[in-house]
C-alpha cells in the first residue's frame, strides 16, 4: 500500500519506516517539513541533556584526524607520510578518495604499484569501509554534534523526541498522519531500547571503570527487538549519544569493528608491564578488560604499536 499526500512524490510504508529509523533528528525534522509541508512538528528537549551541540568524547576526532592518528603507528618514511598525508585530506565523508590515483602518482613521482600498497597500509589501520564510500560517523563537523540519545548519571536513558500534530485534514491525510505519529512513536521505543543495552552491557565504561566499551552484536539486537539486522545498522549509524564519560557515536557501542583509539592505549599498557607476553597472552588479558578479540587481531594491532613499545622502553633504560 502506498501512501500519498497532495505532494508529487510518494512513499511506500517500509520507506517511511527507514527514514525515521534512519535519520538522526534533525534530518528527519528536514526531510518530514520538505515532504510533508503541512505537518506541524516540534522535537522536544526534556532537559538540558538534550539541547544544544555537544563535543564528541574524548578520543573523537574527524575521519582526517583519527587516520592521521593511526598513520603515526604505520612507521612510515617521511615521504610516505607527506603521501598519506595528502591522501587522506582529500577524502570525503564517506571516505571516498577525492582524487585520482595516477594524480597522486605524478604529484609525489611514485609507482601506482607503490601507491596501492601505502592505500592497503591506510586501510589497514581506518574504519570500515576506507575507500569504498562507506564510512560513517565522521563529518566536517564531526567535533560538534547533536545527541539524539542521552545517558544520564544514573544511567537512565532519554530520547530526543518529535511530536507530530495535525488536524482539519480530510480523513485519507488524517490516516497518513496518525501514521506518521505512530512511526515517531516507534523510533522513540527503538532508540531508548537501543540506550537501555548500551547501559546494560557497559556500565563499567559508563561509570568511568573500564577504558574499552563492550560491543553490542547487531544480530543480538535485532533478535531482541524482532527487526532485520539491516534494520538495526540503519538505527545505530551517524546518531551520537551523551553519556556521563563522554558523547560518542552510537557505531562505538555496536557491531564487531575494533575501535583503535579505545584498544591502542590498553594494548600499550598492557604490552609496557609485560612486552614478552605472546598474542594468547594478550588475548587473555583483553578479554579480562572486556575486549574480545581473536588472536589474529591482537596481533595485528601488537605489531602496529611493537615499535613504538620498544623505543619507548629503549629510550627509558638509557
Amino acid at each position: 500500500m502506498r501512501l500519498r499526500l497532495d505532494l508529487n512524490r510518494e512513499f511506500s510504508n517500509r520507506e517511511l519506516f527507514f527514514k525515521f529509523v534512519e535519520l538522526p533528528t534533525r534530518e528527519l525534522v528536514e526531510f518530514l517539513r520538505d515532504s510533508f509541508p503541512h505537518v506541524s512538528l516540534d522535537v522536544e528537549d526534556e532537559d538540558s541533556g538534550l539541547s544544544g551541540i555537544d563535543r564528541l568524547g574524548s578520543g573523537e576526532r574527524s575521519l582526517q584526524e583519527e587516520l592521521m592518528e593511526s598513520i603515526a603507528l604505520l612507521r612510515l618514511s617521511e615521504e610516505e607520510e607527506r603521501i598519506a598525508e595528502y591522501i587522506v585530506y582529500n577524502l570525503d565523508d564517506s571516505g571516498r578518495l577525492l582524487v585520482e590515483k595516477e594524480e597522486i602518482c605524478e604529484k609525489f613521482s611514485i609507482s601506482l604499484e607503490r601507491l596501492e600498497e601505502l592505500l592497503v597500509a591506510i586501510k589497514s589501520v581506518g574504519p570500515e569501509g576506507l575507500f569504498e564510500g562507506c564510512v560513517s560517523g565522521f563529518g566536517e563537523t564531526a567535533s560538534y554534534v547533536r545527541p539524539d540519545l542521552v545517558i544520564k548519571d544514573d544511567l537512565s536513558v532519554q530520547v530526543r523526541e518529535i511530536t507530530i500534530y495535525f488536524g482539519g485534514f480530510d480523513k485519507k491525510q488524517e490516516k497518513i498522519f496518525l501514521y506518521l505519529s505512530e512511526l515517531a512513536q516507534r523510533r522513540k521505543e527503538i532508540m531508548i531500547s537501543l540506550g537501555n543495552m548500551i547501559v546494560r552491557k557497559n556500565v563499567d565504561f559508563l561509570l568511568g571503570r573500564a577504558t574499552y566499551p563492550n560491543k553490542i552484536k547487531l544480530v543480538d539486537v535485532a533478535e531482541e527487538l524482532e527487526l532485520h539486522v539491516s534494520t538495526i545498522s540503519r538505527a545505530v549509524s551517524a546518531k551520537y549519544v551523551k553519556t556521563p564519560v563522554g558523547t560518542f557515536p552510537m557505531r562505538v557501542f555496536f557491531g564487531r569493528n575494533v575501535e583503535p583509539k579505545f584498544l591502542l592505549p590498553l594494548l600499550c599498557k598492557l604490552l609496557q608491564e609485560n612486552p614478552s607476553s605472546t598474542d594468547e597472552e594478550l588475548r587473555r588479558s583483553l578479554k579480562e578488560h572486556g575486549v574480545e578479540l581473536s588472536r589474529r587481531t591482537v596481533n595485528k594491532y601488537r605489531n602496529l604499536i611493537g615499535g613504538i613499545v620498544r623505543e619507548e622502553r629503549t629510550v627509558s633504560q638509557r
